[in-house]
């Protein structure tokens, strides 16, 4: 099933239809469909799909490439004597029809010293651009691709004519893929998988949300159970430190001296685990709006990986032994509730920032806000702060993914909390619920005070 890139489809069209030289960069993280987008583009036109291997050498990927010009299933092909001569080939056929010529997974083809990136400026340069050829180049490696191949150091900085940095789907895509679940479990699947299509995929439309989760996550021998292990030995050099790492941020250790005190780190040796994370965006970084960084906290912001370390840790002997499947109900699913508050609020924030069709204010900055109140001297948090471009106008956002109607007494909070923040202008009030609201708080509604069920979530037209 291929859903929910129509936007990216549509560029690349546009790009292929213009019958010129064309230079694509395409990169996202792993499992984000950067291969099924091309393939799916790529359908019904002249293509050379050349996938670079992991660790394989020059010689090796110039076989692997003389196959794909050839287009011969056969174990005899002509191979080229050097990539110059088999992309000087890809010139010539070129010339006067269009052909699109794929890259994909780059970074496994270049060289330390740059070679690839050289090779294909100087090929673009002399030859490439007199033809109608549509290169394509993918990676995986977020943070090589920026660096090494869209940085303004490497040859082809400025060469490419598109640029498309695939992103997960949010809370309202992935939920197209499962169109028969209902809007309670279309949020849960949402943050179980992130938005990531791979990992919808495994998921069965033969099978409820229960048995998907059941097969899926808490069974040894499932992609879903080992894809954090799978994905972190790919990644990186020392998977182990940085599980540990995550594991730590997960368990509620969210502030970096917290981190560094549970793993037995010096100040400072944490700063490049953390880098590398946050660059692969399984963690983030963030800052109570208005305030320094001093209060800044650290928190698993892939969906996956923090529903992962929400539950599989501590139901590890049970899933190896296959115990899980009897205590399903006890172990897991009573506890979704609990595990999806603060997915809850991503959605939320979501809906208001993307697909909100009455937003009252142009919006600037968005984060929450935690902090202490002078008056009660006790901490408080909000859940979402959006802030005006425009004026000091603000919106507060109150979420409970609960079995319990929000009443009146929420919205009192809320007001407590916005003074303790020391918001000044005009404030509109969001709440979001998973069960619905009191008659008296509903009797509030207003143009400031505006009640959002989990239906309208997944009802309400998008932008």
């Amino acid at each position: 099933m291929f859903l929910a890139r129509d936007n990216e489809i549509k560029e690349l069209e546009n790009k292929y239809r213009t019958g010129n030289f064309e230079f694509a960069i395409i990169y996202g993280r792993r499992r984000i469909g950067k291969t099924r987008l091309i393939e799916e583009f790529a359908k019904g036109k002249e293509c050379i799909f050349f996938a670079a291997m992991k660790d394989s050498n020059r010689n090796e990927s110039l076989i692997q490439l003389s196959k794909c010009i050839s287009g011969s299933d056969e174990e005899n092909f002509p191979v080229f004597q050097s990539f110059q001569s088999a992309f000087h080939r890809i010139a010539e056929m070129a010339m006067n029809r269009r052909l699109i010529f794929v890259i994909d997974e780059f970074p496994y083809l270049e060289d330390k010293d740059g070679y690839f990136s050289s090779l294909l400026q100087n090929t673009i340069d002399r030859e490439f651009k007199e033809t109608q050829l549509f290169l394509i180049i993918s990676g995986s490696a977020v943070s090589f691709m920026e660096d090494n191949v869209l940085g303004y150091k490497n040859p082809l900085y400025g060469r490419s004519t598109l640029i498309l940095k695939l992103q997960n789907f949010d809370y309202y895509d992935t939920a197209r893929w499962f169109p028969q679940y209902s809007p309670y479990e279309k949020a849960i699947l949402y943050g179980i998988t992130g938005g990531i299509p791979y990992y919808i995929e495994q998921f069965s439309p033969e099978l409820n949300l229960k048995d998907n989760l059941r097969i899926n996550f808490f069974n040894s021998n499932s992609v879903l159970f080992n894809e954090v292990d799978n994905l972190l030995k790919e990644e990186l050099r020392e998977p182990g430190t940085y599980k540990e790492i995550i594991s730590a941020i997960a368990n509620g250790k969210t502030k970096y001296t917290e981190i560094a005190d549970a793993l037995g780190m010096k100040s400072g040796s944490l700063d490049k685990y953390l880098k590398i994370l946050i660059q692969l965006k399984i963690i983030s970084k963030k800052t109570p709006i208005g305030s320094d960084e001093k209060k800044s906290i650290y928190y698993v912001s892939d969906l996956y990986f923090r529903f992962w370390f929400f539950f599989v840790p501590r139901n590890y002997s049970a899933i190896l032994s296959r115990r899980i499947q009897k205590a399903f109900d006890i172990a897991v699913w009573r506890l979704i509730n609990d595990y999806m508050g603060a997915v809850f609020e991503i959605i939320a924030r979501e809906f208001l920032e993307y697909r909100d069709p009455d937003l009252p204010i142009l919006p600037s900055e968005a984060g929450s806000w935690w902090g202490g109140n002078p008056k009660t001297k006790k901490e408080c948090e909000i859940d979402i702060v959006i802030k005006s471009a425009t004026d000091d106008s603000v919106i507060i956002g109150s979420c409970k993914f609960r079995n319990i109607v929000i009443g009146l007494d929420e919205l009192k909070l809320m007001e407590e909390y916005a003074d303790a923040m020391g918001t000044r202008g005009k404030r509109y009030y969001y709440f979001f619920s998973l069960s619905g609201f009191s008659e008296s708080l509903i009797a509030t509604k207003s143009d400031t005070i505006r009640l959002i069920d989990i239906d309208s979530l997944y009802s309400i037209e998008p932008n």
